[in-house]
């Protein structure tokens, strides 16, 4: 690996135009924005702090530390796992090789719980909520930060993910208002009296296919884990073991909301129906026009 001047007088701007050719020539996806993010990371930076002082210099060290992290991403694992972090609502998140990278479609999953949210605290004042397969956290710790006074329980198969997800309550201050529960689905919940029963289930699955997987990029196929990604031949396996009896665990005029991948709308819209004690199933598209989130209600 052939580092940029390494004798004291490289300047930030040189190195990090150096990343980015690394990048380029790797042949990877937003060069310059990896690049500015591993140096950032590296001397414990913001990016746009890069450039406020284009010309300060850098020691050997620094330098020999930024190219590891360039090795890293060339061999296409992602910025995230690097630095061991991600943003989600504007808010950083630790991140670690047990969990799955936040994506941003499922900020579209968060918009449609707080809206419901709005709508049911406009009719009492503590909202109970659930999600299920927490993994890093991210939509327990957000709604629990835009929806004051609120209960989140939040549950996962995985006692690593729990881990993930009780750090980032910490961080982010809302662990009274969040209590992680290791389990399957709602298997952990096990009241059914009304008065423990929730207002809203929030569920962001693993609905890759088959196919989707098989098709995926080298940095979910060989470094995401498969768990948080593989829902089964058509990607619909969560969905069929948790809609016939999540119900049971809603408050009437409770909201059952739920990420899904492309073109499974309709089919998750039947399972949906066949319980017959949802009033209302409406579909919600992200930007790019693909049905995105699935809003139910009782």
């Amino acid at each position: 690996m052939v580092l940029p001047v390494n004798d004291g007088t490289s300047t930030i701007l040189h190195t990090l135009q150096w990343g980015i050719r690394k990048l380029i020539n790797s042949g990877l996806d937003n060069p310059r924005l990896d690049a500015e993010v591993l140096l950032a990371h590296t001397l414990s930076l913001d990016r746009v702090a890069l450039y406020r002082n284009p010309e300060g210099l850098l020691a050997s060290d620094v330098i020999e530390r930024y190219a590891a992290l360039l090795e890293r991403r060339v061999k296409r694992e992602p910025v995230a796992y690097i630095t061991g972090y991600k943003e989600f609502w504007s808010l950083n998140f630790t991140i670690t090789h047990d969990v799955l990278i936040p994506r941003p479609e499922t900020e579209i999953l968060l918009e449609e719980v707080l809206k419901a949210c709005a709508f049911l605290t406009s009719k009492k004042d503590h909202l109970r909520l659930l999600e299920l397969g927490t993994g890093s956290g991210i939509l327990a710790v957000s709604i629990a930060k835009e929806v004051p006074g609120c209960s989140i329980f939040a549950t996962d198969i995985s006692t690593k993910k729990i881990d993930v997800a009780r750090n980032n309550a910490r961080l982010h201050r809302v662990d009274t208002a969040t209590t992680f529960l290791v389990g399957d689905l709602y298997h952990p919940i096990t009241t059914r009296e009304e008065k423990d029963k929730f207002d809203c289930i929030v569920f962001n699955p693993p609905y890759l296919s088959h196919d989707d997987w098989k098709n995926a990029q080298p940095e979910i196929q060989d470094y995401e884990p498969i768990d948080s990604l593989w829902g089964g031949h058509d990607g619909l396996a969560f969905y069929r073991s948790l809609i016939p009896g999540v119900h049971i665990l809603l408050r009437r005029g409770g909201y059952l909301i739920l990420e899904i991948g492309r073109g499974q709308a309709e089919n998750i819209k039947a399972l949906i129906r066949r319980t017959t004690v949802y009033r209302t199933v409406d579909v919600v598209q992200d930007c790019a026009g693909i049905e995105r989130v699935i809003c139910a209600r009782t």
